[in-house]
């Protein structure tokens, strides 16, 4: 196999689909980059199993051929190239170990949809805040994509807090559960390209592709958590506060917090809240915000307090939209719900004991 094309256009692709290989899988042959030159393209595909990636793009076929090659290695390489001539040789895996499943060529078909990038990946970033990280309850890792009517509402929890979102006009009815990880790297390399995405889905995956790239991504097995009775059903009452400041504050309150301290709100009357921290190692402090309190006669919240997680609250804070945050309160030691300026996406926060 010999071919040529520009640096910087093997670099890109190179580097993008090295990404979802496992440096330590299961069988040697996943460690490596599959190239197939033929017919004027190049084809590099690279897997972990649950996503596969595979670039299409055109270069000058001398030789045609394919092989198998350590991912980490020709990444490498390829990411070093000077602007000189060099000789490299890298010894090749045994590409009849590969999995044809990843050779299998996709087209465009009936069932083939589009899909607006901009919303559905702003929505999954959104949502996939409150997923919990690999290597924990398989359902827990992923996104649940709950058709209702010719809606679908995104979903993730990772049993501490759920993150949802609704969007519109999503073409595929059976996606069910995605790895957000997985999801995450088809952001990361399509969110950069046209406004619209190609999409289509069998019983076990889910695919997305356009011109340059294909990725493929498997379908979470089991049932997702029955989530939408957890959002309480009243409200106690609802501060509105700014959120540059509450985020500024929380933040600062991480410094002596450090990612594992709650911090407390304390509601001084129904314009005022302190936010307060306690480092027994390191110290404290507290400091105050000004807040609008919303609801029907909600009477006097003198005293009324409850502790939170601060980078969880941060992290739903920070993707909101909107200058406002709402915190919904149904009682002491309910969850509450966050919300910003669109009620499109919900927030939903257990709360901590303080220490």
């Amino acid at each position: 196999m010999k071919f040529k094309t520009q640096t910087s256009v093997l670099k890109e692709v190179v580097s993008s689909v090295s990404r979802v290989v496992n440096p330590r899988p299961s069988t040697p042959a996943l460690t490596g980059l599959y190239l197939h030159a033929s017919d004027g393209f190049l084809e590099v595909i690279g897997s972990d199993l649950d996503i596969t990636i595979k670039s299409k793009i055109t270069v000058d076929v001398d030789v045609e051929g394919k092989c198998l090659v350590n991912s980490n290695k020709l990444s490498e390489i390829v990411r070093k190239l000077p602007t000189k001539s060099l000789d490299f040789t890298l010894r090749k895996l045994e590409d009849q170990d590969y999995p044809e499943a990843f050779l299998k060529k996709h087209e465009k078909d009936d069932q083939t949809q589009e899909v607006l990038v901009s919303e559905l990946f702003d929505s999954l970033k959104n949502v996939g805040i409150a997923s919990t990280p690999e290597g924990g309850r398989p359902v827990l890792t992923g996104v649940y994509f709950n058709n209702q009517d010719e809606k679908t509402e995104l979903a993730a929890t990772d049993s501490y807090r759920l993150a949802t979102q609704q969007i519109s006009n999503f073409p595929i009815n059976d996606v069910g559960i995605i790895s957000f990880k997985s999801l995450s790297e088809v952001i990361r390399l399509f969110e950069n390209e046209e406004e619209t995405l190609n999409i289509n889905s069998n019983e076990k995956d889910l695919y997305f592709f356009n011109e340059k790239y294909f990725a493929s991504l498997r379908k979470v097995e089991g049932t997702f958590p029955e989530y939408q009775n957890l959002f309480p059903k009243e409200t106690l009452f609802t501060a509105e506060i700014d959120k540059k400041e509450i985020l500024e504050s929380l933040d600062r309150s991480t410094v002596v917090a450090e990612g594992y301290i709650p911090v407390t709100f304390i509601f001084e009357n129904n314009e005022k809240l302190t936010i307060t921290t306690l480092n027994k190692d390191v110290g404290g402090g507290n400091e105050s915000l000004n807040i609008k309190i919303l609801g029907v006669e909600t009477g006097d919240i003198n005293g009324f307090q409850m502790s939170f997680n601060p980078n969880y609250l941060i992290q739903g804070i920070e993707v909101l939209e909107g200058n406002k945050v709402y915190i919904r309160f149904s009682g002491n030691e309910k969850p509450v719900v966050v919300q910003g300026e669109s009620e499109n996406y919900k927030y939903l926060l257990m709360p901590v004991r303080a220490s």
